[in-house]
């Protein structure tokens, strides 16, 4: 068993639950546990809630991070690698990223975004990116053109995968009619951000 990321059955508390043992193991919870609060409540959290949600002493917070807020960095940056991974060869996103990771990307830009918070990523390589496939894609558009469409794609995806439910729900969408308009939602998303169907 590999030490850095091993588990124990026993937590001390009778429930049974594997403990991270090891410093990858540790870590990978702490940055777990951040990111799933943020996707639930946003920035307003403890170190204590972070570690009990980790199954962790709360101490490890600061011995692996060092502070609460280069933990929550860690988290958005976990977040922002795993979308940006999800790019295609020529850096444009999947047409459904907002969707991925049951729309983890989109839901915790909107937690941040409504507390009002500074920008939470330490680097936007998804939009960049994107930005750039676009530009060298489309050469007819000037960089006003693809920057406009590129902001205005990027808030659609999110929007859709955060409201689409409720919407659906309120206008009594069947299952068919729902993939239905899903289709062409994203249809709308790669018509006005350029992004290729094989996204």
């Amino acid at each position: 068993m590999n030490a850095a990321s091993a588990t124990v059955s026993v937590d001390g508390l009778g429930t049974g639950e594997a403990r991270p043992v090891g410093r990858d193991a540790v870590r990978e919870a702490l940055i777990r546990a951040t990111t799933e609060l943020i996707v639930e409540r946003g920035m307003s959290m403890s170190v204590r809630e972070i570690a009990a949600r980790a199954g962790v002493n709360h101490g490890l917070v600061h011995t692996y991070f060092g502070s609460k807020d280069a933990l929550m960095s860690a988290a958005f940056d976990e977040i922002n690698a795993r979308a940006a991974a999800e790019r295609d060869a020529d850096g444009f996103p999947p047409i459904d990223l907002a969707f991925r990771y049951d729309a983890e990307l989109a839901k915790a830009l909107a937690r941040v975004m409504l507390d009002g918070d500074r920008d939470p990523f330490s680097s936007h390589p998804i939009t960049t990116a994107w930005r750039d496939a676009l530009a060298a894609s489309r050469p007819d558009l000037d960089d006003g053109e693809v920057v406009a469409r590129v902001m205005i794609a990027s808030a659609l995806g999110p929007g859709w995968a955060l409201f689409a439910d409720h919407l659906a729900r309120i206008l009594d969408l069947d299952d068919d009619r729902r993939r239905t308009v899903d289709a062409r939602a994203a249809d709308v998303v790669s018509e006005i951000g350029g992004i290729p169907h094989h996204a």
